[in-house]
C-alpha cells in the first residue's frame, strides 16, 4: 500500500503530537496531591513507612502526598481500593507481604489479583519480625519457646496484625518447622495486636519494628529477631536459627505500588522520586531509627521479589495447612 506525502505527514504530526502530550503529561505530574493507601491502622510499621517517605515526596513532588489509612480484612480492603483506582499516579499503596503477595493463596473470593492488578514502583524498607511476648511468658529465645510450646500443646497464641498477614505466616513457619501447634489470634493491625499483649490478653508476636519502644520500655519481652542475620537495631538479641530453630528466614517488606497500566513514565518518575526520598539524609536516619531498612529497588527487581515470595509463601500455607473463614 502506497501513502500519498501528505497523508503520511499528518500522521507523523499526529504521531508526534500524541507522544508529546504524553512527555509533557509526565512533566506536569502531580497537578493535584497524591494519596498513599495504608491498608492498616496509624501507628504500625507500614504507616510509619509511608508517612516517612510521603512527607519528603511532599517536597519532591510539589504536591501534597497524604496518606489514607484503610484498615481490614489482612490488608486486603485497602489494597484492592487501590487496584481498582484509576492508573494516573494519583492513588498509591504501602502495604505488607500479606496483601501484596499473600493474600491470592488464602483469600478464595479475593476481588484482585496483586500480581496482576498492581504495578511495582520500588521497595521501600525491609526487615526482619521481631518476636516479643507478654512478659509472663517463661522462654529467652526460640529453644525455649519450642520446649514451651511442646510441653503446653495448644495452650500458646500468637497474635498478628491479621489472618493471612506476613506476621501470621511467619508465626505458621515457625509453627511446621518447630512442630508444635500455637492457636493464631488475628487483629486488624499490629498496634492493636501489641496492646493487647502488653494487656497480658495475648501471648506473643511476631511483630514489626514498630514495637521497639516497648522492648526498650522493658514493657515486653523479645525472644529472637528471624532474618538469618542479626538485626543493627537489636545487635544482642539472637536470630531464631541460632537459637533453636537453624534454617529459619522470614523477611518483612513494604513495598510502594501503583495500580495496573499506570503509564511506564509515571512508574519511572515515582521510583526515581522515591529513590531520591529513601537516600535523603533525615529519611534513612528517620526510618533506621524505626527499625527500617530502607531497600530500593527497580520496578524489575521489586515484581520478581514478589512473585519469589509469591511461591515461598505458597509452600508455607500448604505445609501448615491454613485456610481462613
Amino acid at each position: 500500500m502506497r501513502y500519498h506525502p501528505f497523508t503520511m505527514t499528518r500522521w507523523l504530526i499526529a504521531v508526534l503530537g500524541v507522544a508529546s502530550a504524553v512527555s509533557a503529561g509526565a512533566q506536569t505530574y502531580p497537578a493535584k496531591p497524591v494519596r498513599i493507601v495504608v491498608p492498616f491502622p496509624a501507628g504500625g510499621g507500614v504507616d510509619l513507612t509511608a508517612r516517612t517517605v510521603g512527607q519528603k515526596l511532599t517536597d519532591y513532588l510539589g504536591q501534597q502526598v497524604v496518606v489514607d489509612n484503610r484498615a481490614g480484612a489482612a490488608g486486603t480492603i485497602g489494597a484492592e481500593h487501590v487496584a481498582k483506582s484509576a492508573p494516573d499516579g494519583y492513588t498509591l499503596l504501602v502495604a505488607g507481604p500479606g496483601s501484596v503477595a499473600v493474600a491470592p493463596l488464602l483469600f478464595p473470593k479475593l476481588g484482585y489479583n496483586p500480581l496482576k492488578d498492581l504495578a511495582p514502583v520500588t521497595m521501600l524498607v525491609t526487615m526482619p519480625y521481631i518476636i516479643v511476648a507478654h512478659p509472663s511468658v517463661p522462654a529467652k529465645n526460640a529453644g525455649e519457646l519450642i520446649k514451651l510450646a511442646k510441653a503446653n500443646p495448644g495452650k500458646l497464641n500468637m497474635a498478628s496484625g491479621g489472618a493471612g498477614t506476613g506476621q501470621h505466616l511467619a508465626g505458621e513457619l515457625f509453627n511446621v518447622m518447630a512442630g508444635i501447634r500455637m492457636i493464631h489470634i488475628p487483629y486488624k493491625g499490629t498496634a492493636p495486636a501489641i496492646a493487647d499483649i502488653m494487656g497480658g490478653h495475648a501471648d506473643l508476636t511476631f511483630s514489626d519494628p514498630s514495637v521497639l519502644p516497648q522492648l526498650h520500655a522493658g514493657r515486653l519481652n523479645v525472644i529472637g529477631v528471624t532474618s538469618k542475620k542479626r538485626y543493627p537495631p537489636l545487635p544482642n538479641v539472637p536470630t531464631v536459627d541460632e537459637s533453636g530453630l537453624p534454617g529459619f528466614d522470614a523477611l518483612n517488606w513494604y513495598p510502594l505500588m501503583a495500580p495496573a497500566g499506570t503509564p511506564r513514565d509515571l512508574i519511572a518518575r515515582l521510583n526515581a522520586e522515591a529513590i531520591k526520598a529513601l537516600n535523603a539524609a533525615d529519611v534513612r536516619e528517620k526510618l533506621m531509627a524505626q527499625g527500617l531498612i530502607p531497600t530500593p529497588m527497580t520496578p524489575e527487581e521489586l515484581g520478581q521479589f514478589i512473585r519469589d515470595d509469591y511461591e515461598r509463601w505458597a509452600r508455607v500455607v500448604k505445609a501448615a495447612n491454613v485456610k481462613l473463614n
